[in-house]
């Protein structure tokens, strides 16, 4: 381990994350101030609303970095996945009489449950696949014990619906599993119902299909569906080189429905332009880089899975957010990370960097014992690690 990951937490991947908060704070400001005052409301309503949320998530991602050893989280994982699954489930019956939002029953007592249950079930099969050892291969440490949490959570992500979420999820948990070395062959066999399960999910989900018909549609035809995609593309085009200004975004004015949350890169790009849009990029990139060094660095398993899998899940926010603003991917609801209006996805996203955060001072850790791992499976999984560095 360099002696610069020994002087206490990575300063890079902090202060990108602090400056891409604050960058989040001045777009749903500049995003929602006229959604605000077409229901009624002062300007600065929705600003009001994210801020204590950007001040809960500082508090988290620091008081964790800090003070949280890593370690805890070997315990604390499966705690945090059945609190997620109970609540998810309390969502979908609607307990507490909540109702669905864009066909959606993804919310109960004002928070989004399904970002509980993910970051439970990233903890476990991480620590699954870390306490494999040489038995990473077999059918019970490949599919079985990783496969219960991913299993249950896609389950109740299809429920919801969050079709998105369930496929990012999945995503992740299976590059989790072939980074720790798992048999690719077994991994193979079990994607098979589940891609045909997920496929005939979308396709029976009225919402859904209307969406991926729309997507596919010749130009003009769906413009119900395609209203939001073709004015975040417009948005874009409006921008140009140098933007509209701060504040002088057009699209926002009612053209893009809750600018604020789900387009909010649109915004950035009217307002800003492609020189904000490269800078923003930028940012996003150094944070990312910042995490695969962490993971490479990382002193086991547990430490190295963990970050690589949050990384990838930070990664697949923004990567999907941006790929549905300008046209690559059908609407969705995935918020982009630190910068959307927001308060579950923005407070765990601050609680994913804390640990991260935590990992990365290299004094941390200690007190997790693995068992040993032959070193051909050893060296495969850290090569894989160090080449994402």
């Amino acid at each position: 381990m360099s002696s610069s990951a020994t002087n206490g937490m990575n300063k890079l991947l902090l202060g990108v994350v602090l400056l891409l908060m604050i960058i989040g704070v001045f777009v749903v400001y500049t995003a929602s101030s006229h959604f605000a005052l077409s229901k009624g409301l002062p300007s600065e309503h929705y600003l009001l609303n994210h801020l204590p949320k950007v001040g809960v998530g500082l508090i988290l991602m620091l008081g964790i970095g800090r003070f949280v050893d890593y370690s805890y989280w070997v315990h604390l994982g499966k705690a945090i996945f059945w609190i997620g699954v109970i609540l998810t489930i309390a969502a979908l019956l609607k307990v507490d009489g909540s109702k669905a939002v864009k066909g959606a029953n993804r919310w109960i007592f004002g928070i989004q449950p399904s970002e509980i249950m993910k970051l439970g079930m990233i903890i476990c099969v991480c620590l699954k696949l870390s306490q494999a050892g040489d038995q990473i291969k077999s059918v019970m440490c490949t599919i079985v014990q990783p496969g219960f949490y991913i299993g249950l959570t896609a389950l109740l992500l299809a429920l919801q619906p969050n079709y998105s979420m369930m496929i990012m999820v999945t995503m992740i948990a299976v590059a989790v599993m072939v980074l720790a070395g798992a048999n690719l062959k077994y991994i193979g066999f079990a994607a098979i119902p589940f891609t045909v399960a997920g496929l005939c999910a979308l396709l029976f989900s009225t919402h859904s299909r209307a969406r991926i018909k729309g997507f596919f549609a010749v130009e003009g035809q769906m413009q119900a569906t395609n209203y939001q995609s073709d004015h975040a593309l417009q948005a874009l085009g409006n921008g140009g080189l140098f933007g509209t200004g701060y504040g002088m975004g057009v699209q926002k004015l009612g053209y893009l429905p809750e600018a604020h949350k789900d387009v909010v890169y649109t915004v950035i790009g009217e307002e800003f332009g492609f020189v904000g849009l490269l800078i923003l990029l930028t940012l996003f990139a150094i944070l990312f880089a910042q995490g695969f060094k962490i993971a490479r660095q990382a002193p086991n398993r547990f430490g190295k899975y963990l970050t690589f899998a949050l990384t990838l899940s930070l990664f697949s926010n923004f990567f999907v957010h941006v790929c549905v603003c300008v046209g690559l991917f059908p609407t969705t609801g995935q918020p982009l990370p630190f910068i959307s209006f927001g308060g579950t996805n923005l407070i765990f996203n601050c609680v994913a960097m804390g640990i991260l955060l935590n990992i990365s001072r290299g004094d941390t850790g200690r007190k997790i014992n693995e068992p040993y791992m032959s070193n051909t499976n050893h060296f495969q999984s850290f090569e894989i690690s160090r080449s994402l560095g």
